[in-house]
């Protein structure tokens, strides 16, 4: 099953972090490695993000849509495999060009 995930549903009205529980910070905590991984490498088609898999410590395969923008993962071990939208903009966006 993937997990689609808009990154500000992790954000309160002025961008900043939600208050949030302990799963919540640890799943954060793995999209946002996922962002940072995607945005560096936002011109290349596919690249290894720089957190590896929750279920079984496999490499993650990272890229950015070029049409919606929307970043796609996958783990080359097992499958597990989600989108993230609206991360542009948040500070996990590490694209050069970009000002926070």
């Amino acid at each position: 099953m993937a997990l689609i995930t808009n990154i500000q549903h992790f954000l309160d009205e002025d961008g900043s972090l939600a208050e949030l529980n302990f799963e919540s910070i640890e799943l954060l905590a793995f999209l946002t490695a996922i962002i940072e991984s995607a945005s560096i490498a936002y011109e290349r088609p596919v690249s290894l993000a720089s957190v590896n898999c929750r279920k079984c410590d496999g490499e993650i395969e990272v890229w950015v849509d070029p049409d919606s923008h929307i970043i796609g993962w996958e783990c080359l071990e097992c499958g597990e495999e989600g989108s993230i939208s609206n991360w542009e903009g948040t500070q996990w966006d590490k694209r050069d060009d970009v000002r926070h």
